[in-house]
């Protein structure tokens, strides 16, 4: 029996956590639309146990509850495109230099023809169109749908950071999804910030964002783990 769609995404994340030692994570897939502000999703992790989640008030996913009392700290990211949900998870302890877990599915459908043309002209920075054709492998579309989820996970995977900076700081450190460029063709570690996102990030002690990625028939997926130094 060939590998599941959540079994390659699983093997690409746990491949992005290598380095950190033997983590549990997952990627799971479920086609129910499009997760908006107010609904709550109940996800199922290993051996069953599920996980209730709703959103914080920046539209980040959050934990209500767990089937057990697990003491580590469970990161969540969640994405939806094309009726399409994916939900990353990994339990990480206390200690762990990974601090952040961001996911994103982007179709090519957005990237291609003349509106996409438009929207990569002032979506994309000059370096960014230099890596396109690198990792479209001949698909442009389907390249700059991964530099887009790139982007995306990597402004999603300071959620769990901002959220406990919030908590005791009281401070908002604001900033958006274009101070996010992709840096690197190859292995894409340490996603360049820009202005604001990088003054969050000195703040948050993140020290890099890397990145993996993978294609979901017309979608790219990608996902970010966020690691303090």
């Amino acid at each position: 029996m060939g590998m599941t769609d959540a079994d390659r995404a699983t093997s690409m994340l746990e491949t992005l956590l290598a380095s950190d030692g033997p983590l549990s994570c997952g990627i799971t897939f479920a086609h129910t639309g499009r997760w908006v502000q107010g609904d709550r999703r109940l996800v199922t992790l290993e051996g069953g146990r599920t996980l209730l989640l709703d959103h914080d008030e920046r539209e980040a996913p959050v934990r209500l509850n767990t089937s057990d009392n697990w003491d580590d700290t469970l990161l969540v990211s969640l994405t939806d495109e094309e009726e399409t949900c994916a939900c990353a998870w990994v339990r990480v302890p206390d200690d762990s230099l990974v601090v952040g877990l961001g996911i994103d599915l982007a179709s090519t459908h957005d990237f291609a023809g003349e509106r996409g043309a438009r929207f990569n002209r002032l979506l994309f920075t000059q370096r960014e169109h230099e890596l396109v054709p690198i990792i479209s492998g001949g698909n442009l579309a389907l390249g700059y749908a991964y530099a887009f989820a790139a982007k995306e996970a990597a402004f999603k995977a300071l959620a769990a950071p901002l959220r406990r900076w919030y908590q005791t700081h009281q401070e908002e450190l604001l900033f958006d999804v274009r101070c996010f460029e992709l840096a690197d063709a190859t292995h894409e570690s340490g996603t360049a910030r820009k202005g604001e996102a990088q003054r969050a990030m000195d703040k948050l002690g993140v020290a890099s964002i890397e990145l993996g990625r993978m294609t979901l028939g017309n979608r790219a997926l990608t996902v970010a783990v966020a690691r303090k130094a």
